[in-house]
Parts: structure tokens; C-alpha cells; sequence
């Protein structure tokens, strides 16, 4: 990544950001039963506590990129990124009203099943594919707002 010093303190800040939401999708995914093991009831407070986890980090994410910051910066060095910048920024109450569902969804749980924790992983896994397209957007415009190439390190 080639940026200026300045600009170096705000992208890496990003994508400090979406790794740390990373590891948490990766935790919270990983509190789910295998297919393989016998029933198994337990994961239900380490999936709650992990969309708790998730929920509080996206907020905290969001409130601090609409009080300005990287994506606000990346539009005064580019202000035609600004239209880019407030679709972003409109999808943030959608990922968190996801998120606020899911939760909403275990807490009806009495006693979960592991056909319950199947179907709750599968919404899981297709609000993390929105919220990763989010992030993919969010680096294109830090990549035009600051004329840097974000190599994603964790890529396989």
C-alpha cells in the first residue's frame, strides 16, 4: 500500500476496522455445531453473544464513518466519490437491521435445534456476503480518494 503519512493513519484505520469485524464474523460463525457432532444445544449464547459482538462493532464502525474520517477524506481529495460515499452510508442502517434480526430470531429460540442453527448460519453467512460487498465498496473509495492499491492481505 502506497499512501501519504496522513493518508496512511486513515486507510489503515479502515482496514483495521474490517478486519476486526472479520475476526468477529469468524467467531460467531464458528460457534455453530458441525454437522458431524451429535446434537448439540450450547452454541445458542456463544451465537448471541457473537451477533452482539458484531452488532455493537458495525455500529460503533458506521457512527464513526458518518462523523467523518476516511470516506469523507477520500471525497475532498475526490468529490465525485461523494455519491459513492452516501450509498455507503445508506446501507448501514440495512446491515444493522439485518444483524438486529438475527438477534431478534434467537432470542425466540426456547430450544434450538440443529436444523435452528443450520438456517441461522445460512442468514448469517448471506448478511456477512453483504456486509463484505459493503467493505469492498468502502475500499474502492479510499483506492480513488487516496490513489492507493488496498492488497487484501488475508486472500488465499
Amino acid at each position: 500500500m502506497n499512501t501519504e503519512c496522513g493518508e496512511h493513519v486513515y486507510v489503515d484505520h479502515l482496514l483495521a476496522e474490517h478486519r476486526r469485524l472479520d475476526r468477529l464474523v469468524s467467531q460467531t460463525l464458528a460457534a455453530l455445531p458441525n454437522w458431524e457432532a451429535p446434537d448439540s444445544t450450547d452454541w445458542l449464547p456463544a451465537m448471541m453473544a457473537g451477533l452482539t459482538a458484531m452488532r455493537q462493532e458495525l455500529a460503533q464502525h458506521f457512527r464513526e464513518e458518518e462523523a467523518g474520517g476516511c470516506l469523507e477524506e477520500a471525497v475532498a481529495h475526490c468529490p465525485a466519490l461523494s455519491l459513492d460515499v452516501n450509498r455507503a452510508a445508506a446501507e448501514h442502517s440495512h446491515l444493522l437491521g439485518d444483524l438486529d434480526e438475527l438477534l431478534v430470531r434467537c432470542r425466540k429460540l426456547i430450544r434450538p435445534t440443529d436444523r435452528d442453527a443450520h438456517i441461522l448460519g445460512q442468514e448469517l453467512r448471506a448478511v456477512v456476503d453483504k456486509l463484505h460487498a459493503h467493505e469492498a465498496q468502502e475500499d474502492q473509495i479510499i483506492q480513488r480518494g487516496f490513489g492507493v492499491c488496498l492488497e487484501n492481505e488475508d486472500a488465499s
